[in-house]
């Protein structure tokens, strides 16, 4: 006779503005201390609701950009599959999450990565990610075009790829054969990225030209100036047809972002309601503590698509060049990357194996 599973704890499909957001479940019991671990490296995300069983959670999240990340942790649900929980999804009249994560027995037996069993809402490919991308991505899944990142992940990091198992090759063999989760990289970073809440509250983020540069450093306003300029108006000789980038880029001065964390900044960042169309570079430039100290001022460039979570620094004179390119369309953001974390990509083995000395 088959398990009846409970109906999910979603709350009601409301008449507003779709909520983004994510639907996380245990479905393997057997380690408490796992299941720790994956809630530490998701973090204190907003909108993080833990309904109890039986309860649903509220219709409208309680935050400034409306989203939710429903965690449940009910034994009813030990063993689920994807088609059990995409049945469960089907139910008419709730609202449905953009990204469900399923922590099997797969996360509990894998201490470094705990990687998740994931899938789109009711539809899509399944594929393995690890817990700081599944809670990178959530930060910005109320951006527009996110569905693309999630195709991404889906071809990077099947969970069932075409291939099968070959003659005499066990289970196991063939699941160390399986690509790496998506985020696996991020796994290995010192220190990891971790969303933290903010010690006060701070204003949203629209992003109202093609490219956004917030300041969260407040040391030093000389070498801000200097940045700025370097930044609007670089060098002389500079082979760019557009001889002052201040109209393309929106900078926020505001002290209320002093020491604001990468992680915070992406979960702020709106589109432009009153200009949906606006062509936008989809990343946001940081010019932190380091950025200040450091003689070229080299800021923090923090994609808010495609590679979440590849954070990498750049030189200030490449920076209104790489917001226009990037919102016209006319280049990726791999374009801009350097090639350490270039290398770290996924299907990027090749450069590594140059980086490396492995390769010609």
């Amino acid at each position: 006779m088959p398990l009846t599973r409970p109906a999910l704890p979603l709350p009601p499909a409301h008449d507003g503005p779709r909520v983004s957001g994510m639907l996380l479940i245990r479905t393997h019991h057997g380690d408490d201390d796992a299941w720790r671990d994956v809630l530490s490296r998701i973090g204190e995300l907003p909108g993080l609701v833990a309904p109890r069983p039986g309860h649903e959670a509220d219709a409208v999240p309680r935050e400034p950009i409306p989203r939710r990340l429903i965690v449940v942790d009910d034994r009813a649900w030990q063993g689920a599959t994807p088609d059990e929980v995409r049945e469960a999804l089907d139910a008419d009249g709730t609202w449905i999450p953009d990204l469900v994560l399923l922590a099997n027995d797969r996360t509990t037996a894998d201490p470094h990565l705990r990687p998740l069993l994931a899938f789109r809402g009711t539809d899509g490919d399944t594929f393995r990610i690890t817990p700081r991308q599944a809670a990178l991505t959530y930060l910005v899944l109320h951006l527009p075009y996110q569905e693309t990142t999630l195709e991404g992940f889906e071809e990077e990091a099947p969970a069932e790829p075409d291939w099968e198992p070959e003659e005499g090759e066990t289970a196991e063999d063939w699941e160390d054969g399986l690509p790496d989760p998506a985020g696996t990289y991020l796994e290995s970073l010192n220190p990891p990225p971790r969303y933290e809440p903010p010690t006060r509250a701070l204003p949203l983020l629209t992003q109202e030209n093609f490219g956004l540069l917030v300041r969260t450093d407040f040391t030093d306003d000389a070498a801000w100036t200097s940045l700025l300029d370097t930044v609007y108006r670089p060098r002389p000789g500079y082979d760019d047809p557009i001889k002052d980038f201040g109209d393309y880029i929106h900078t926020v001065d505001d002290p209320t972002y002093e020491g604001s964390s990468p992680e915070q900044l992406m979960s702020l960042v709106l589109d432009n309601q009153e200009n949906p169309d606006l062509m936008t570079a989809d990343l946001v430039v940081i010019a932190d503590g380091n950025t200040m100290r450091d003689p070229d001022h080299r800021v923090l460039v923090v994609p808010l698509d495609g590679p979440i979570g590849y954070t990498f620094r750049m030189d200030p004179e490449r920076v209104g060049s790489m917001v226009v390119n990037l919102a016209l369309g006319n280049m990726d953001i791999e374009a801009f990357m350097d090639d350490r974390t270039k290398a770290e990509l996924p299907g990027m083995q090749w450069l590594k194996d140059v980086l490396q000395g492995g390769g010609s």
